[in-house]
């Protein structure tokens, strides 16, 4: 007889291949054998098949029949991210499932060893652990970002407020909390549980870019147990802004907002938390704000205006009331010199 593991990691990859090598490989370093690992290949070139097949072969000889591959149909821009994890959590056997990018590697052997610790405690209380939240470090062509990016700043956040962890670590905590971090948990570094992944519908599909926020809003929204550890379990490389090989490269500026005030819409319209939809308002309109900026830049003044108008809707300052009114005497002069 079979027994499920507790754990299904899903590593989602396309067109690379040799990035796709040191993540799967990372994930296979993990101290907890008590995992499957889902690999779905979102329609890679069919020339890179060939290699991909090589990686694999190599880690099924080790790990057997916890390692499942899919290929997807090949499309012209793929799936698309929010597909191919979906559909690697509707093959997933686990009670909790984690997720890795294929360009980034978990540093950690140790991180899912600490979520099956809290999730037998948490078990041992008569609660259910629905999400497990840790950090990363982001890389730009090998230097270290400062932070803080994600969740650094929660630790010393709850510290200062007199909370103190588990035995293992871990920090319970809620919206308020999380919302005080000004970050979100990034997909490398939590841990969720598949029934409650399944119940909010997972991923958004028809979002192509901040769909790692949105969904990570809608688990917060919805949990009921949630975790964080301050480790740093994760090392995300932050693409690079001359190549179109990842979702964030391939869209400019302004799409990029555009995503964004869609996933803030959404979020301020369909949330049921109070302190959330705040937020989402909130975020939309320093998306809002962005995009009239990029606007200006370019000389539309006339566009640039509109969503500066937008903006102040939702951010009443003195300060951008004067440069809205700026983008519009910008356009005007423009219309008397044409």
């Amino acid at each position: 007889m079979n027994v499920a593991p507790q754990f299904s990691i899903i590593l989602a990859t396309r067109d690379r291949v040799q990035l796709f090598a040191e993540a799967l490989q990372s994930v296979m370093a993990q101290t907890t054998a008590d995992t499957e690992i889902i690999v779905v290949n979102d329609g890679s070139s069919p020339e890179l098949l060939p290699a991909y097949a090589a990686v694999l072969e190599a880690a099924q000889a080790r790990l057997g029949a916890r390692l499942r591959s899919f290929v997807l149909v090949r499309r012209p821009k793929g799936h698309g991210q929010s597909y191919s994890l979906n559909f690697g959590v509707e093959q997933a056997s686990g009670s909790h499932v984690a997720f890795l990018d294929d360009d980034d590697l978990w540093i950690d052997p140790g991180h899912l060893q600490r979520v099956a610790d809290a999730v037998r405690s948490t078990a041992a209380a008569g609660r259910t652990l629905d999400l497990y939240m840790g950090n990363q470090e982001a890389l730009r062509a090998g230097e270290r970002l400062a932070g803080p990016i994600w969740l650094e700043a929660l630790q010393g956040q709850l510290q200062a407020g007199g909370r103190v962890p588990d035995a293992q670590g871990a920090y319970a905590v809620d919206i308020a909390d999380l919302l005080g971090a000004n970050g979100f948990c990034h997909l490398n570094c939590f841990v969720v549980r598949r029934a409650l992944w399944l119940q909010i519908g997972g991923m958004d599909e028809g979002i192509r870019w901040e769909c790692d926020r949105d969904v990570f809003l809608r688990l917060v929204d919805t949990a009921t147990c949630v975790l964080h550890h301050p480790a740093v379990t994760a090392r995300h490389h932050v693409p690079d802004p001359k190549a179109g090989t990842s979702m964030t490269t391939s869209l400019n500026q302004i799409e990029r907002r555009l995503w964004q005030v869609r996933v803030m819409d959404k979020s301020a319209l369909g949330l049921r938390h109070p302190l959330l939809r705040a937020h989402a308002r909130l975020h939309k309109g320093y998306a809002l704000k962005r995009i009239a900026q990029e606007l200006a830049a370019q000389g539309d003044w006339r566009t640039a205006g509109f969503y500066a108008a937008e903006a102040l809707a939702i951010l009443p300052t003195f300060k951008w009331a004067l440069y809205t009114l700026s983008c519009y005497g910008r356009r005007w002069m423009r219309g008397l010199r044409a």
